[in-house]
């Protein structure tokens, strides 16, 4: 089976809580809420990050509920 050919869309979204060690809630561009989530190469980034704070995102389009913490958006 091929796997599903997915491009990814890059976008800022807005934090507006930590829910878990590793995840926030966020609120994208188009107004809806992911579930953003820090890999564990972005360890530090976990830390710093606050309700407020804009921060770059990775969103594969077969699934907007989820995103990757990419990091800081200036």
């Amino acid at each position: 089976m091929k796997p599903y050919p997915c491009q990814m869309v890059q976008a800022v979204a807005v934090i507006v809580e930590r829910i878990a060690d590793t995840a926030f809630r966020a609120t994208l561009p188009n107004g809806k809420t992911a579930v953003a989530f820090v890999e564990k190469k972005n360890a530090p980034l976990r830390d710093l990050l606050k309700p407020g704070d804009r921060v770059k995102v990775t969103i594969c389009p077969a699934d907007f509920d989820r995103a990757r913490v990419d990091g800081l958006a200036e």
